[in-house]
């Protein structure tokens, strides 16, 4: 039964039905790629800050957000996660993104 779950497991990633958790959106932490976005501290392989939010740069970053390095910050309040079809409720569209 284990080899089936992980196998289905799997699969649903594969065809982009990750769960919730894998969701991408801006974070008082992110992994860190290259170097860290202004304002943020390496901690091994993430990147943190205490007053900044940051999301992986995809194109353009979205509306409130200013480009770093390979992220787009934002101040403590602001969200961003990367759009995948339409936006949820309460989110409106920004470029590749949804924001708050």
């Amino acid at each position: 039964m284990k080899i089936l779950s992980t196998t289905i497991a799997a699969i649903a990633l594969s065809v982009g039905t990750a769960p919730a958790a894998f969701a991408q959106s801006s974070s008082s932490e992110v992994s860190k790629d290259g170097s860290c976005p202004k304002g943020f501290k390496a901690s091994g392989s993430s990147c943190k800050s205490s007053s900044q939010v940051a999301i992986v740069k995809v194109g353009s970053c979205p509306t409130g957000f200013k480009a770093s390095a390979n992220y787009c910050v934002g101040d403590k309040g602001d969200y961003a996660e990367v759009r995948s079809g339409s936006c949820p409720s309460g989110l409106k569209a920004s470029g590749k993104y949804c924001v708050k």
